[in-house]
Order: structure tokens, then C-alpha cells, then sequence
């Protein structure tokens, strides 16, 4: 299951049934899970954990020290992989920088051509980046969102559930749940709508987010304002609540409206 012109380190741990192509590159402290296969030119390195069933196309580079000066050889970090996740060709997912620290990615996740997860980077279950889609140091990009191509997210910024970024887009503050967002700073245009009814979401529930969003992005009342009308008119549902607490523990702020012809 392992060709001979691959190099596995002494030390890694390897399941059994893992397939490793030609000239892949496996470091010593790296464990891989069952069902995984390493097509070809492939380098994985560092603490990297690696859970079952990942497909990891040719030459993707998985847990590589991060790319900032404060990087410490005495430091050790972390890169912890789910499972059932695909890497196509050339993604990168660096390791964290200080020492413990750890960049995450989920479940049922898809990292398109060239696309890239920096340090301690958060990835939730069932995301998408598109192709030449990055997200900087300290970034989380929650359930089910999609990054589309050429996109980029600003460190320490975070993309909510069910969230969708438009191609060419970049951000440098939160991108709320349920909502899709395009531009440079462009703001919110409308609720995702094709991804929820994608993803079940009943009449019901797409109603109060229609509700969210008209309240917070068409309103004109100020943040806090719109978030506590959302709260007293809106029942407590699980999606009412998302909206509500990523909103209010955002640090970066959360991004304006799109309005045609300028921005809000």
C-alpha cells in the first residue's frame, strides 16, 4: 500500500489499510486513521493527527509551520484532521503558532485547488473552499459555509453557519450566519437562501431568517438596536440564537449591508 519511492519517517503511524502514492512524504510525528490514501506527491508533516477516510490529492502540504516570524523551533503545535475530508491539489493547512496550540478542520470538508487554512485556523463540518479560497492566522470558518474561489478571509475573522462568500470577495470582519456576502468589505446582499433549502431548512425557519435579516440589514437601526428588536420580536429558535450570540461575541465586528450603488 505504500510505493517505494515514498518516504515515511521512523516514527509516523500509519493504519494498515492507508494508501500512500508515489514520492509522498510522511514526517515523524504524524499519525494517519484508516481508509486514507495519499494519491501522489504529497507532503505531511509535523504533530499532525489524521482521522479516517481523508483523500489527499498531489502535492498538498498539511501542517507545515506557519508562515509568521513568531514561530519558535522550541515550539510544538498542532494540526488535527477529521475525517472523510478531501484536499485537492496544492492546498495548504498549516500548524498553529505557540506551543500547544492547534489548527482544527472538521468533517465532510472540501479544500479545492490551491486553496489555503492558515495558523490556528478553525473548520467546522461540511465546508467548502472553492478554488484559491485562504483564511488567515486565527480565522474560523463554522458549519456548512462556503468560501467560493479567489476568496480571501482576514485573520481573526470568522464566517458563520450556512454562510456563503461570493467569488473575488475579501473580508476583514465577521461574515454572520445564514447570510451570503460578496465584495471587498462589500457587505451582506441577501440570506443564503439556495444553501438552506439545499440543506433542509423548513419554510418556518427561512421565514425568521428573512425576519433576522430584514431586521439587522434593512431597518436602519443601529447593531445593537436591530439585535435587540431580533431578540424581543423573534421566537428563540436555534437559528434565531446563532444569529443573536455570533453577532454579539464578535471582536472584528460584523459586516454592513451591500446596498446597490454604494455601501451601507
Amino acid at each position: 500500500m505504500i510505493h517505494p519511492t515514498s518516504v515515511i519517517a521512523e516514527g509516523a503511524v500509519i493504519a494498515d489499510d492507508v494508501e500512500i502514492g508515489p514520492l509522498c512524504y510522511v514526517g515523524p510525528h504524524v499519525k494517519i486513521g484508516k481508509g486514507c490514501k495519499l494519491i501522489s506527491h504529497c507532503n505531511i508533516d509535523g504533530y499532525t493527527t489524521i482521522g479516517e477516510n481523508n483523500v489527499f490529492h498531489p502535492f498538498s502540504a498539511i501542517g507545515q509551520a506557519a508562515q509568521d516570524h513568531s514561530v519558535k523551533d522550541s515550539d510544538i503545535s498542532y494540526v488535527e484532521i477529521g475525517n472523510d475530508n478531501i484536499f485537492r491539489e496544492s492546498t495548504t493547512i498549516h500548524s498553529a503558532t505557540g506551543n500547544g496550540n492547534i489548527t482544527k478542520i472538521g468533517n465532510h470538508c472540501m479544500f479545492m485547488a490551491g486553496s489555503h487554512v492558515a495558523h490556528n485556523g478553525i473548520i467546522g463540518n461540511n465546508v467548502i473552499f472553492v478554488n484559491a479560497a485562504v483564511l488567515g492566522g486565527y480565522g474560523e470558518v463554522h458549519d456548512n459555509a462556503i468560501i467560493s474561489g479567489l476568496s480571501a478571509i482576514h485573520q481573526f475573522c470568522r464566517v458563520g453557519k450556512f454562510a456563503m462568500i461570493s467569488g473575488g470577495s475579501a473580508f476583514s470582519k465577521d461574515v454572520p450566519p445564514f447570510m451570503m456576502a460578496e465584495g471587498r468589505n462589500g457587505g451582506v446582499k441577501m440570506i443564503n437562501l439556495v444553501g438552506l433549502k439545499r440543506n433542509g431548512f423548513t419554510n418556518e425557519q427561512i421565514h425568521n431568517i428573512k425576519e433576522m435579516f430584514r431586521i439587522y440589514y434593512r431597518s436602519m437601526l443601529a447593531p445593537s438596536n436591530a439585535l435587540k428588536k431580533i431578540e424581543e420580536e423573534l421566537p428563540h429558535t436555534e437559528e434565531v440564537m446563532e444569529f443573536i450570540n455570533f453577532c454579539k461575541t464578535s471582536k472584528k465586528g460584523v459586516i454592513a449591508a451591500k446596498v446597490d450603488g454604494h455601501r451601507a
